[in-house]
């Protein structure tokens, strides 16, 4: 990922009235402004009466992150289901 301002400009030019799927399986050394910038769109499709999901659960980088930055301590089962499809975190 060259940049994530280059990478936040593509996804807010897609249409997020619908359905958009992502593919963050190439993750290898994310930061806090990927799970910004998915939460942001996530946030704005809503509003727009559309959906972001992830094409596969996070990978172990993006896990990592996640519990790093404490946002799987008391997630929600609608965020359990994006981040993780569901799978229950051991």
């Amino acid at each position: 990922m060259p940049s994530i301002a280059t990478v936040a400009e593509e996804l807010r030019a897609q249409p997020l009235g619908g359905e958009v799927v992502l593919d963050a399986s190439a993750l290898t050394a994310p930061d806090l402004s990927v799970v910004q910038l998915l939460l942001s769109l996530r946030a704005e499709a809503r509003s727009q009466g559309g959906d972001v999901r992830l094409s596969a659960p996070a990978g172990e980088a993006l896990t990592a992150l996640l519990h790093r930055g404490g946002f799987t301590d008391a997630m929600s089962p609608d965020d359990n289901a994006f981040w993780f499809h569901g799978v229950p975190l051991q």
